[in-house]
């Protein structure tokens, strides 16, 4: 299934159910492959098809009005006061946030989610396409993006949790064909905005559905009709989302170092055929961890990525790439349900990603070796193939610029 064939079917889903929303709608701007079915919970969806927004806009290409350009950091906190506001507390998703006491709060359908709105548009604020909401969900499945944009800004709340941040660009066209989307107006500045922070908060048992304990996240979007109210209360959206807190303390993400370390056979690197392109010169790959048996165990280790051709390594910036995955066994593996794989924690889920993959003398047949060299386990993966372009996916080119193969995260 391609990237825009979930995005509708997700937006379609979204019109039927009216979940919160999570985003304007998205263009294909990022294609994946599959060789079997994967599903990596709703929080990881979020991030993939939010990912397909491009980003950095600057000035609209039809020569309409410009549009302010994107932040390279999201604005701080400190540039609204939150003194006087109001607070607002979901004990049972361990998430705290203040809000302007001018604005409302109103609860959603979906679990741990909840959307705040300037009290002028509160009688639109659960619509799908609001003028101006900020919708957050708390307690979803720990996970800090998932397709390797560059674009993506990385900071830390007050609080000290990470985030990820990304921002969307007016000037991309959205899918075509969502049922109940409006038209795309002509002028840029008239088009939809939107904001989404993907935060890291910790581990406890406050969680969504029946995957309570374990890594968490919360997931905020910030969603403007058009640019002119993007530009009246992005500042307040981005203090309140600043502004949350757990209610209770929560445990690292990436899991107890006091259990037992995992044994060599307790585990192996799973490729589950998760690939695909951001842009036509970005190709990545994703995968995870998949516990065998033994007793619970405590797994750290270090996951290194080579490119070669005939058995030799391609001189290629960061080859080769190696990051550290870190997490618990059986809680954050890879499991299969029903035929497909489920990632039901993100700490050892991992990604590496090939920029200018297709340069002169790095195209054609490769080979992508994954290896834990202090567990002596390798995984041989066949490198990228383009695929035929198309109007919103352009064929990759040698645009005389670096290749690097470098990890996510």
């Amino acid at each position: 299934m391609t990237i825009e064939d979930r995005v509708r079917r997700v937006l379609t889903e979204a019109v039927a159910k009216e979940p919160p929303p999570r985003g304007a709608p998205l263009p294909a701007a990022l294609r994946r492959r599959r060789r079997r079915p994967v599903l990596l919970g709703a929080a990881a969806l979020v991030l993939v098809l939010a990912a397909a927004v491009g980003l950095a806009a600057v000035r609209g290409r039809d020569g309409t009005r410009p549009v302010a350009p994107v932040p390279s950091t999201v604005p701080q906190s400190t540039v609204v006061s939150t003194a006087t506001w109001r607070t607002y507390t979901d004990t049972d998703h361990n998430l705290r946030l203040r809000y302007p006491p001018d604005w409302v709060v109103r609860p959603r359908n979906q679990e741990g989610t909840v959307t705040l709105a300037p009290r002028e548009h509160a009688r639109k604020a659960l619509a799908i396409w609001p003028p101006f909401a900020v919708t957050v969900t708390a307690g979803g499945y720990y996970y800090l993006g998932e397709a390797p944009e560059l674009e993506f800004v990385r900071g830390r709340l007050p609080g000290g949790q990470a985030y990820l941040y990304f921002q969307s660009d007016p000037t991309r066209v959205p899918l075509r064909g969502v049922p109940g989307a409006p038209k795309v107006p002509a002028n840029v500045a008239d088009r939809q905005r939107s904001g989404s922070y993907s935060i890291d908060w910790g581990r406890d048992c406050k969680g969504i559905g029946r995957r309570r304990c374990g890594p968490h996240g919360v997931h905020a979007t910030i969603y403007a009709g058009n640019t002119p109210l993007w530009d009246r209360y992005v500042r307040v959206a981005h203090a309140i989302v600043r502004s949350a807190r757990p209610v209770t303390p929560t445990g690292p993400a990436y899991g107890d170092r006091s259990l037992p370390r995992c044994l060599p056979g307790q585990w192996r690197m799973v490729w589950i055929g998760e690939y695909g392109f951001s842009g036509a010169q970005r190709f990545f790959l994703s995968g995870g961890v998949q516990y065998l048996g033994g007793p619970r165990c405590h797994l750290r280790t270090t996951l290194t990525l080579q490119v070669e051709r005939d058995g030799r390594r391609l001189p290629i910036s960061g080859n080769p790439a190696s990051r550290v995955v870190e997490g618990d066994l059986p809680g954050d593996g890879i499991v299969k349900e029903d035929g497909s794989w489920v990632m039901s924690g993100g700490p050892l889920f991992w990604t590496f990603y090939w920029d200018e993959w297709c340069n002169k003398g790095f195209g054609g047949p490769t080979r992508l070796r994954l290896t834990a060299p202090d567990k002596g386990q390798r995984l041989n993966i066949a490198g990228p193939r383009e695929s035929p372009p198309g109007p919103d996916f352009p064929s990759c080119q040698d645009r005389g610029r670096p290749s690097r193969l470098a990890a996510w995260q």
